[in-house]
């Protein structure tokens, strides 16, 4: 089993469910972008949180579109698609912990490289010390 971090897009509404044995838990999907230009692709990963950390999903109203980072226990899992005859492989993250990140600081801080701050910009003049030697 590995660990795996990744920051990703919520795919779903997120719905608390009750288990068996009356735990609470929620699955959901996450988009992970990879890749730049023609390479890039989404790999889709499948979450799993149980007990607090999945109520405090749904308290912090993470939705659809969501964008989350996760970090947990990651396990490559077979399964049978819907026709009930095809096995594929799904990759299944079993959440330790997680964090939401505001989109309005990856408008300001994440596409473009900041910029100096205003007072540090200007014109450079007059004659200076020389450096010791």
């Amino acid at each position: 089993m590995g660990k795996l971090m990744c920051i990703g897009r919520v795919t779903a509404d997120l719905e608390l469910q009750e288990s068996v044995r009356k735990e609470p838990y929620v699955r959901f999907t996450l988009a992970e972008n990879l890749g730049y230009g023609e390479g890039a692709h989404t790999q889709f990963i499948q979450v799993w949180a149980w007990g607090y950390p999945a109520q405090l999903l749904v308290r912090r109203k993470v939705r659809k579109g969501s964008l989350v980072w996760v970090s947990g226990s990651l396990e490559l899992e077979e399964y049978t698609r819907k026709d009930g005859v095809t096995r594929d492989k799904r990759l299944k993250l079993k959440l330790d912990d997680w964090g939401s990140i505001p989109v309005a600081r990856i408008r300001t801080e994440g596409i473009s490289q900041p910029s100096a701050p205003p007072d540090l910009v200007g014109v450079v003049d007059g004659d200076r010390e020389a450096l010791p030697e």
